[in-house]
């Protein structure tokens, strides 16, 4: 299909008034009575710089984290270096998110400044 200029501003407003692609590309269908994939709206709305791809969500709505980003926040919250955990990619997500819920949940220890001042008293003696 060839877009002339008002087919081409009709989509754009279409599009930007929140009408799903498959009804767009319908009812162009309808309208000019060869049939308009799916794709080929898309594509022509993506060379326009509209059309923005469907963000991935997990079943409840939430971004997805990968077990990578768990463990590096696991590793922050244990002031470690992330590849000590490198085994954990094996555990569930759901284990991951409840070490981390429950480590962000735990009070950090202060660093205890008699420790160094202990140290350091320790080293200037020898």
């Amino acid at each position: 299909m060839k877009y002339t200029p008002e087919i081409t501003k009709k989509l754009i407003d279409q599009y930007q008034q929140g009408l799903e692609v498959s009804a767009i590309a319908a009812m162009m269908t309808l309208e000019h009575g060869e049939p308009i994939p799916e794709r080929s709206v898309i594509a022509k709305l993506s060379s326009l710089g509209v059309y923005k791809k469907k963000e991935y969500v997990t079943k409840r709505g939430e971004a997805p984290v990968k077990k990578e980003e768990y463990i590096d926040r696991i590793a922050k919250l244990l002031d470690v270096n992330a590849e000590i955990l490198e085994s954990l990619e094996k555990v569930n997500k759901s284990v991951l998110q409840l070490l981390e819920r429950h480590l962000e949940s735990v009070p950090k220890p202060e660093k205890q400044p008699q420790i160094l001042e202990k140290t350091q008293n320790f080293f200037d003696v020898a």
